[in-house]
């Protein structure tokens, strides 16, 4: 299928045809029935709190969802051809897109537009009230990142026909292309928007920082990063790896915070802070979860890890060596505000001074399964003065920024590799096997953490 499409879309581009035409999706959306299959369930969970869970058909993991005005927006999951708007109070289909090929990834939402990617080939831009098409471009195969927004403009990775990754930006109302740029290899989860630059992780670990007008590059720095940048204040928190040969035949992995200058990205401190082992950053540690892994590769047609993907980075830097897992894959990616970090790596979540490294608080929690982006949790999505995280055995947290203190949890039926999203007193959750839940908080100041990275640039 992959073959076949990629081979049709040369061929129409050989013959002058739009990019747009390659997809063959609708190009407007069909509305949901509610009386299909598709349909919420209430839930009470042990908290006392309550809510909806609506299982999505495939049982497929599903990335972040997105929302706005009223509505949240989830594609099917990896392997999928479908992509949902569900109203976010009532968890009833909205509406429902079928896209040209498999896979959407998380969703970004602005001024009116949804923007998402198909992992195998495809840029959507749809009219968010009606998941009406307004455009759609085949970049290539595989996508294993998701778009970034700005209030004009579409930044997407993409595997070229030259063998080499590229960041591209486009205009959001009509695709057409502004700049394109070589880059190492994919990215780790997204582009970030910050201050008129863009700003990547490369699966090799490669961080670059772009002008976001023109595409010149401002800095690049090889730092074995393992999680996209967080820019705040006008410096780069990012996580990193670090090695140590403990004898001839053993090397030890570890994983710690640093800060780069946002200038010229070079490193502000010699050590890492926080520094801890992280075995999870090497590959094979789990024969359950590369074996999961492979199985949904081999779902949606790799049977083994195409040459275009450039694995090895992955498995190098980060210990992934499937699609799907560098596709769920997170990485300890950090919230930062009022001088103060929040990030999770391996089963501990933990509190950093920005100015000194120190570590202000720090759980631990007797958790070990993970999902299939390989961690035991995502990254945390911040609101009202809490954290929300997402957990490999199905535990949502709600936590307090001050101290670390769990102020909820409860159990859903499903692991979790994305980050919720938390608005108008609400958390979204997407799980590994196709649920996706609607918690209500009881505090409807819990706000304002819309989609991965909390906004369409991903820098909330």
């Amino acid at each position: 299928m992959k073959a076949r499409i990629i081979a049709l879309a040369t061929i129409f581009l050989c013959f002058g045809l739009s990019q747009q035409e390659v997809g063959a999706s609708e190009s407007m959306a069909r509305t949901v029935d509610r009386n299909e299959e598709i349909q919420p369930e209430h839930v009470s969970f042990g908290s006392g709190r309550t809510g909806w869970k609506l299982r999505i058909p495939g049982n497929r993991p599903l990335a972040t969802a997105a929302y706005e005005d009223g509505l949240i927006f989830v594609g099917g999951g990896y392997g999928s051809y479908e992509f949902y708007a569900i109203e976010a109070k009532t968890g009833n289909v909205a509406w429902m897109f079928k896209t040209g090929d498999d896979g959407p990834t998380a969703a970004v939402v602005k001024k009116g537009y949804v923007v998402f990617n198909t992992e195998s080939c495809i840029i959507y831009v749809l009219r968010a009230k009606t998941g009406e098409k307004v455009w759609e471009k085949w970049l290539g195969d595989p996508l294993m990142s998701q778009p970034a927004l700005d209030d004009e403009h579409v930044y997407m990775a993409y595997p070229h026909g030259d063998g080499s990754h590229h960041l591209a930006c486009m205009k959001l109302e009509n695709g057409e292309e502004i700049w394109d740029v070589k880059i190492a290899g994919d990215l780790i989860s997204a582009p970030i928007i910050y201050n008129v630059s863009v700003y990547i992780t490369c699966f090799d670990g490669t961080v670059y920082r772009y002008n976001a007008k023109n595409g010149a590059l401002i800095w690049s720095q090889e730092k074995k990063a393992t999680c996209a940048p967080t820019i705040y204040n006008d410096r780069i928190f990012v996580s990193l790896r670090h090695a140590e040969k403990m004898s001839e035949d053993s090397v030890e992995q570890y994983e710690g915070l640093a800060t780069l200058n946002n200038s010229d990205g070079v490193q502000q401190q010699k050590d890492l802070w926080a520094k801890r082992k992280a075995p999870y950053l090497v590959y094979g540690r789990s024969t359950a979860k590369t074996g999961a892994q492979a199985e949904l590769d081999a779902s949606v047609g790799f049977g083994s890890a195409p040459a275009a993907a450039k694995l090895g980075q992955a498995k190098e830097n980060v210990g992934q060596y499937s699609v799907a897992g560098c596709w769920a894959y997170q990485g300890s990616r950090p919230v930062v505000r009022s001088d103060r970090s929040y990030n999770a790596m391996g089963n501990e979540i933990q509190c950093l001074d920005i100015n000194t490294g120190k570590v202000l608080w720090s759980h631990k929690y007797e958790i070990d399964e993970e999902g299939i982006g390989g961690r035991v949790f995502a990254p945390p999505s911040y609101a009202n003065n809490k954290l929300f995280f997402g957990s490999g055995n199905g535990e949502v947290f709600c936590i307090a920024e001050k101290n670390g203190k769990v102020l909820w949890k409860d159990k859903v039926d499903g692991s979790m590799s994305f980050q919720p999203a938390v608005a108008k007193g609400m958390v979204f959750v997407s799980c590994d096997n196709g649920l996706l839940y609607g918690i209500n908080t009881g505090d409807a100041d819990d706000d304002g953490w819309y989609m991965w990275g909390g906004n369409a640039e991903h820098n909330k």
